[in-house]
């Protein structure tokens, strides 16, 4: 029973989505405007007696020909237009585009499901496909998505899935159930985005995981200004569909328009589309696109947390230095602040760049505290708060805040490497490779993987593997000065002296714009046990303000220089003693309503 009832509902949702019902209305309107037509016009013109019973059969052979033609196509502002196909929640999710599988995003493969049952009241929301004449608005399917995502975030009663994980399935092969499983989620959303020109079709319909059937479906064609409205009807659907409450948003729209320009937000949606890619390459370009956002609103808080964004990774990329990092990040994030006090990301940035760059512990945390308080859902401050809180020492906080970050992103790298993370630093270094492994079953070409395995191998007196690790990933990398040091440290700490002289002679001869990070070449040299080379290398990175210098205190690849009381007296100029840096960066914070250049 309850069986047949889900194949009426899906059907009627189906008829419903297809616009069906209308075209059956407009149709019996216009038949019986024709038949009224026809014998007003037959008295007057004497027609045969035949007539009305001809156009009455002729308008009923014609009526499952506008039922078929209504089911596969729609009539909109653009003409006519096929009607995509929703996708069943028992086929598999396929990208559109091809009949194969797309590559494997960041952390799809399938590992061990867990085992809490999903929450009702849980979703995760896919990418949209692009479906699009041609082919080119993957970037804003994307960003439609991520939207939507952003906006349930702010909404108390549901628990909804990240980013990172949502879209590690996109392209990808799997059955809705599979999914909700993996995310362990009670419901998905998936969609289609077709535009041409300023005209926008975008389909949506939400699944439940566990019965297999569609809770609702919706199709609007729209202007592009009313793309706000179609994402705000989005998430009240699914609201009402999964019975969250709405609480004090009940009267006003969820989601909140950053901009009434729609240049400006067709170049944010690109620009986050290259910022999500996360190559120096693919940031410079976003970095372009929300600037150019900004040029045309210098008031749209989202594009001015972008670029905050943007400048905070490349800064731990070292595509930046510390100075320039921290300065355009501090900067962009304040001109967000100063537009939307309400947002959790340009808090998030800020707190980031003053912690790993400005070295402000207490103007760190408050950002962090400040981004949580404002969206305790993103799952982005709650993993650099914990990064953070390793610093600081705090590991049993940071391990809280690590794993609640990977319950709203369960896919994510960086999150499932940053929980093996904590563990290194509280010295279990098995349960840290396990972590590692683990996250790398399900994304086998994290390029950090190695900045981590490494030095867990090694601490855990596993040096072979270590070499190992860094070895097989140096063809791999395109800087390959950072591995190469970390096969010297693996090296020299296993007695393998020769080796590690070899690789450091040549490292430190290289030219300056090929050689390896003061850092780095600090760590190899305290493998090797030559303390006063280690520290005037760590004296330049001093200099520099290389941004991992935070875990002087926490990392134990330090532990042999900790005795040593230039040891302290470097903790200190980093201020990680608890008084103020002796080197605090000048805050850069005030808003601007400029690009920053």
């Amino acid at each position: 029973m309850n069986n047949s009832r889900s194949r009426l509902q899906l059907l009627f949702d189906e008829t419903r989505r297809r616009r069906l019902f209308r075209a059956v209305v407009v149709y019996v309107l216009v038949g019986l405007a024709a038949l009224e037509g026809v014998s007003n016009l037959g008295s007057a013109l004497n027609f045969p007696g035949w007539t009305d019973t001809f156009v009455a059969v002729l308008l009923l052979v014609g009526f499952p020909v506008v039922l078929l033609v209504g089911w596969f196509y729609d009539l909109t502002a653009a003409g006519f237009i096929r009607t995509e196909p929703v996708m069943s929640s028992s086929d598999p999710i396929r990208n559109e585009t091809s009949d194969e599988p797309a590559p494997m995003a960041a952390g799809a493969r399938i590992g061990q499901l867990p085992s809490k049952a999903p929450d009702r009241k849980s979703i995760a929301v896919l990418p949209f496909v692009d479906m699009s004449p041609d082919g080119d608005q993957e970037y804003f399917g994307d960003g439609i998505a991520e939207e939507i995502i952003n906006t349930l975030t702010r909404i108390d009663d549901l628990h909804v899935v990240a980013r990172t994980s949502s879209f590690a399935f996109k392209g990808r092969d799997d059955e809705a159930r599979v999914i909700g499983a993996r995310l362990n989620v009670g419901s998905l959303l998936e969609g289609s985005v077709r535009r041409a020109g300023d005209h926008v079709r975008i389909t949506a319909q939400l699944i439940d995981v566990a019965q297999g059937f569609h809770l609702w479906s919706e199709s609007y064609d729209r202007e592009m200004e009313d793309v706000f409205a179609i994402q705000d009807d989005v998430a009240r659907a699914i609201v009402e569909t999964l019975k969250a409450k709405l609480g004090s948003k009940a009267d006003t729209p969820i989601v909140k328009p950053g901009t009434d320009d729609m240049e400006a937000y067709n170049l944010y949606l690109r620009g986050r589309y290259h910022w999500n890619r996360r190559t120096g390459s693919e940031l410079e370009r976003g970095i372009e696109l929300f600037k150019q956002a900004i040029s045309i609103d210098d008031r749209y808080a989202l594009a001015w947390a972008g670029l905050a964004d943007s400048y905070s990774i490349l800064g731990w990329y070292r595509h930046l230095s510390s100075l320039e990092a921290y300065t355009k990040t501090a900067a962009s994030a304040s001109a967000a602040v100063a537009v939307d006090d309400s947002l959790a990301e340009p808090y998030t940035s800020l707190a980031y760049a003053r912690f790993l760059y400005g070295w402000d512990w207490s103007g760190a945390e408050d950002g962090f505290r400040a981004a949580i308080e404002r969206n305790p859902r993103y799952a982005v401050a709650r993993h650099f708060y914990a990064e953070y809180l390793m610093a600081m020492g705090r590991l049993d906080e940071a391990v809280d805040q690590m794993e609640q970050a990977r319950e709203l992103d369960p896919l994510s790298p960086t999150i499932g490497f940053g929980v093996g993370w904590a563990q290194y630093f509280m010295g279990n270094y098995d349960a840290a490779i396990e972590e590692y492994e683990k996250t790398l079953e399900h994304e086998p070409g994290f390029v950090l993987a190695p900045w981590f395995l490494g030095p867990a191998f090694v601490q855990a007196g596993e040096y072979d593997r270590a070499i190992e690790v860094c070895e097989s990933w140096i063809p791999k990398v395109r800087r390959k000065q950072g591995l190469r040091a970390l096969l010297a440290y693996a090296h020299a700490v296993a007695g393998r002296r020769d080796e590690a002289l070899g690789i450091i002679r040549e490292l430190e001869g290289a030219a300056d714009g090929d050689s390896a990070a003061p850092d780095h070449l600090a760590l190899v040299y305290i493998g090797l046990g030559d303390d006063d080379r280690a520290f005037e290398w760590l004296d330049e990175a001093l200099n520099q303000r290389v941004w991992y210098l935070v875990y002087l205190n926490a990392d134990p690849v330090f532990e042999p220089l900790r005795s040593d009381p230039r040891f302290d007296r470097l903790v200190a100029e980093v201020g990680l003693d608890r008084t103020p840096a002796a080197r605090l960066l000048p805050v850069a914070e005030e808003a601007s309503s400029r690009i920053v250049d």
